[in-house]
C-alpha cells in the first residue's frame, strides 16, 4: 500500500496498525485539486506564452496516483508557436532535502520521438498532461517515506520550464 496526500504535515507513523488503519480509510476514485498550497498555482511566463499547472489529480486507488495537467496561454496578440522535442510534453520530478531532483519522470520513460508543435491564436490556451504516476514508482527501493515537493515540468524549444505542484507525504507499507 502507498499513502500520498497534498497540503497537510507528514505524520509519523509509529506501527504497522496505524498504517493499516490509514489505508483502510483511503477509498477508490480521483481528488481533483485546481489550487495549489497557496490558494493558487504558479504561473511562469516564458516567451509569449505563460505557464501554469491548472488540475493536480491525486487517485487515491491502490496504489495512490498523481497526474498533472499543464495550461499554456499565449499573452500577446499575434499568434505563437510552441515546439516540445517530444511527446512527453509535461513530466514530473519529486524533490526532497536537496536542490537536485531525487525522482525524475523522465528516467527510463520512452517518449515518442515525433517533435510536437502547436499554434495559439490570441489569448488561447491549451493543456497538456502527464498521465498518473504511482507513489511506489517514485519512491522505488531507494527513497524512503517522507514528504515530498513535486513539481511538474515541460521543455519548450529544448528549455525547461518547471512549475510547482505543492507537497506531498509519500509512504511505504511496513515490511512484515
Amino acid at each position: 500500500m502507498f499513502v500520498a496526500q497534498t497540503g497537510s504535515p507528514s505524520r509519523p507513523q509509529s506501527s504497522r496498525a496505524s498504517l493499516l488503519l490509514l489505508g483502510a480509510a483511503l477509498f477508490a476514485g480521483c481528488q481533483d485539486s485546481s489550487v495549489g498550497p497557496n490558494g493558487e498555482f504558479e504561473e511562469v511566463d516564458y516567451g509569449n506564452l505563460t505557464y501554469r499547472v491548472k488540475q493536480v489529480t491525486i487517485a487515491e486507488s491502490f496504489p495512490v496516483q498523481i497526474g498533472v495537467t499543464v495550461a499554456v496561454r499565449n499573452r500577446t496578440a499575434s499568434t505563437q508557436s510552441v515546439i516540445f522535442p517530444d511527446g512527453c510534453v509535461v513530466l514530473m520530478r519529486a524533490y526532497r532535502d536537496d536542490p537536485a531532483p531525487v525522482w525524475d519522470m523522465a528516467t527510463g520513460l520512452a517518449c515518442t520521438l515525433a517533435v510536437v508543435q502547436r499554434d495559439l491564436e490570441p489569448g488561447e490556451e491549451i493543456e497538456f498532461g502527464a498521465g498518473l504516476v504511482s507513489a511506489g514508482t517514485i519512491l522505488g527501493e531507494a527513497l524512503p517515506s517522507g514528504e515530498y515537493r513535486m513539481t511538474a515540468y515541460l521543455r519548450p524549444g529544448g528549455d525547461i520550464v518547471e512549475l510547482e505542484m505543492g507537497l506531498f507525504d509519500l509512504a511505504q507499507p511496513l515490511d512484515p
